[in-house]
């Protein structure tokens, strides 16, 4: 019966789940309005700078609350109403910005309001995350999670796309501090959203902090994680994924230059193909994930990464024409985007599926800080390796280490096995 009922799912059913679909349309609005901040911001920086160092101290300390206070703040959203602090934070994000657009349009902004800003909005996202990812399964029904969840990351996809492909013409049109008035505005309009769905909540009795309770809640959050093996493989895995894929993010240029011969266009090829790829990742995965099992998806991952990295170096005797250039980049590329947007998705579903309700927001700060902070010290690393051996000779050793781990994904017997079978909800796994 289960099985004909999930047979008969598909994307049209997602747009009849009215409270997810309010959820989802407040993310793709949030996704515009970050995209074209994202650029507005960059030059704003530099413009009030002029020094390069300090994009790098911005940059830095915008992601030190992902590593820092996400799973602390896990631990605490768990007995709080997630509506709320998703309105709230918000709102305080729609006030940071808005200080900062006034600020640079009166001429009074000063690189370290930029910097304190960047870390009151950080901070409150690693409250918001924890809080939205614990709202998915009160408002969208298990068996919908595939498509849902594939729904929202395709459309996520294509609005960064667009909003990054307009965002040079909106600060044309308006200037750069209205491109940042449009990020407060995309915020108001989120915080406005969120407070119209029904998250079923009415009846959460909202917890006083309390000192050694919120201290045994994060303990258990962490030994959730220690006392199930497959969220602990997964966890190492999406660390692996997010530090196998630095050397293509802080090399691409160089890659682009000497490896393949090529300019800015290389670059956009890159950008596209794997944008493309990763688009129709999202969409395809509900039918992908019939046919082949997670431990398959992460396996043709780790093969779609160790592909680009080997083969495009590899293959230079081959490129007699700059066509054929353009080809292998496009074809590997897009592998790559393809593959990890499978394993993307497959991710967010396993989550929501496997870790109880009451732990979803303590184990998503942990893996989002774990991922977070696999980041710098992988590029750390890039940095010193860079400086002994060529761009092309990190690339083939990423693949390499790519290989490696995927073999040690075949032969692995746990991952796999009833990974999205949810724990039971009346057994008391962590406290036992």
């Amino acid at each position: 019966m289960s099985n004909t009922k999930e047979q008969k799912i598909g994307y049209r059913d997602i747009f009849r789940q009215t409270e997810y679909m309010k959820i989802m349309i407040a993310a793709l609005i949030n996704r515009f309005g970050d995209s074209i901040d994202a650029i507005a911001s960059t030059w704003i920086v530099y413009e009030i700078t002029g020094n390069a160092a300090w994009s790098a101290i911005i940059y830095g300390v915008n992601k030190l609350p992902s590593i820092i206070i996400t799973p602390l703040a896990g631990a605490w959203v768990e007995g709080q109403k997630k509506k709320t602090i998703m309105i709230v934070t918000d709102l305080i994000r729609a006030v940071c910005v808005a200080f900062v657009a006034t600020g640079y349009l009166f001429g009074f902004l000063q690189a370290w309001m930029l910097l304190v800003t960047t870390l009151t909005i950080s901070t409150v996202e690693a409250f918001r995350g924890p809080a939205s990812a614990a709202l998915t399964p009160k408002v969208l029904e298990k068996e919908y999670y595939e498509y849902g969840i594939s729904l929202s990351t395709t459309l996520s996809s294509m609005v960064e796309l667009i909003g990054t492909a307009v965002a040079a013409a909106i600060i044309a049109v308006i200037g750069t501090s209205g491109a940042i008035y449009v990020d407060m505005a995309t915020f108001l309009m989120s915080a406005l959203i969120i407070a119209f769905v029904n998250t079923k909540e009415q009846n959460l009795v909202v917890q006083k902090f309390d000192r050694k309770a919120y201290v045994k809640n994060l303990a258990d959050g962490f030994s959730y994680v220690k006392k199930d093996a497959m969220i602990r493989i997964f966890l190492l895995l999406a660390v692996f994924l997010n530090a196998i894929l630095v050397p293509l993010n802080s090399l691409q240029a160089p890659f682009a230059g000497d490896v393949l011969g090529g300019g800015a266009e290389i670059l956009s090829i890159l950008g596209i193909s794997i944008t493309v790829g990763m688009l129709f990742g999202s969409v395809t995965y509900p039918m992908v994930q019939r046919i082949i099992p997670g431990k398959g998806l992460w396996i043709a991952s780790g093969l779609g990464i160790a592909l680009f990295y080997i083969m495009l170096p590899v293959c230079r005797p081959l490129y007699t024409s700059r066509i054929l250039v353009y080809a292998f980049t496009a074809v590997f590329s897009f592998i790559l985007g393809y593959t990890v947007a499978l394993v993307n998705s497959h991710l967010s579903v396993f989550a929501v599926k496997r870790i109880r309700t009451d732990y979803l927001a303590r184990i998503s700060g942990i893996t989002t800080a774990a991922g977070a902070a696999s980041m710098p010290v992988a590029s750390f690393l890039v940095s010193i390796v860079v400086a002994y051996v060529d761009t092309s000779a990190i690339f083939i050793t990423s693949g390499v280490l790519a290989l490696i781990v995927t073999v040690c994904m075949i032969f692995s017997r746990t991952l796999g096995q009833g990974e999205t079978d949810t724990v039971a909800e009346d057994v008391e796994m962590v406290r036992s």
